[in-house]
């Protein structure tokens, strides 16, 4: 799915909601800023709706919406959102600006409207530009198939932080889903260059070693850190035991991670694949069912596509095309449920 390419880049983004632009008596944008850290982005509308309808603090009110919007996937909207905010912000505001043009940018990127991306990203290169910027660009670019200009905003963009892993890898990501890995395996080899010895580090190898499809190196990252229940290293070696075909490893992985911290849409989607490989076709529905029931969002639109998957194993086709058809009404973008919705309907 393209929309992986920018999901660490979108989480990063989503994690540092706060930037320091708000006052203590704000009450509806606190509020908006709690649900979106608790993923609940149907209540965070609300509250910046609610800020908004107040006639104060207006730039955050329209960021917030337009974070809100972008979190339900609903990206139009949000480009509104963020339009008004950015239309609201003073000259000198720079910073806020940059913040706010960032998210519009992501969101066009979203949208398929990758020339208007790569404009608004030369508009944040004349605000100072920076790392995420750059990146941005870079993969509207290759979007675009200008790999030379993409090349030159990806390179800049490690110049600036050649030891950030997440950077690194989600560079990778573009060139792969291009079939472009090898120009892309240079950026995973200065990721694995980087010295360091604590158990972050750890984990960033193993996620290196994951995307060259060396599992026993990446297992060898992990084994300590899943002995002591580290909750991303769970995570990753139970996708890495879906890749050697091992789903009776993976699924007690997922499962010791929900009695550790509680279920989470990843670790239901997970299972999930657990179930379709085994042909345990109506286990993966209510899986997918109690994943879906949960308040977070991020997630969910990989639960959704499994759906469509096991009502076609199922042989269900008449369902499986329902479901298709509302997942491209959600995900218009999406080139792999383009594919399932375009055959379920010639079928």
């Amino acid at each position: 799915m393209k929309k992986k390419l920018c999901i660490m880049f979108l989480a990063v983004l989503m994690s540092v909601t706060g930037c320091g632009i708000l006052s203590p008596d704000t009450y509806y944008i606190d509020k908006g800023m709690e649900a979106i850290d608790q993923g609940d982005y149907e209540t965070a509308l609300q509250d910046f709706k609610a800020a908004a309808e107040e006639d104060q603090y207006l730039v955050e009110s329209y960021r917030g919406q337009g974070m809100a919007y972008m979190a339900l996937g609903d990206y139009e909207n949000a480009v509104a959102a963020f339009d008004r905010a950015v239309d609201l912000t003073g000259e000198k505001q720079t910073d806020i600006r940059m913040d706010i043009l960032m998210y519009k940018a992501a969101a066009l990127y979203q949208l398929g409207d990758y020339e208007s991306a790569v404009k608004v990203c030369d508009t944040m290169q004349t605000l100072g530009g920076s790392v995420d910027s750059y990146y941005l660009r870079g993969i509207c670019y290759m979007e675009l198939g200008e790999k030379e200009k993409a090349g030159v905003d990806f390179s800049t963009a490690v110049k600036q932080a050649p030891e950030d892993y997440d950077l690194l890898l989600n560079i990778y990501e573009c060139y792969a889903d291009k079939n472009l890995s090898a120009e892309g395996d240079s950026y995973l080899r200065q990721a694995l260059a980087i010295n360091s010895d604590d158990q972050e580090d750890a984990y960033q190898k193993a996620r290196i070693y994951y995307f060259l499809e060396d599992y026993d190196s990446a297992k060898a990252q992990l084994n300590e850190l899943v002995n002591e229940k580290n909750e991303k290293a769970m995570i990753l070696m139970g996708r890495i035991y879906m890749k050697q075909d091992d789903t009776a490893h993976a699924r007690q992985l997922y499962e010791q991670y929900i009695e550790k911290y509680g279920e989470t849409v990843e670790t239901y989607n997970g299972i999930v694949l657990c179930d379709i490989a085994d042909g345990k076709y109506d286990e993966a529905l209510a899986h997918i069912a109690n994943g879906l029931a949960l308040k977070e969002e991020n997630g969910k639109q990989d639960l959704y596509f499994n759906e469509i998957v096991v009502y076609e194993k199922k042989l269900d086709f008449a369902t499986a095309k329902e479901k298709a058809e509302a997942y491209v009404k959600a995900y218009p973008t999406d080139e792999a449920g383009l594919r399932e919705y375009e055959f379920l309907k010639n079928r």
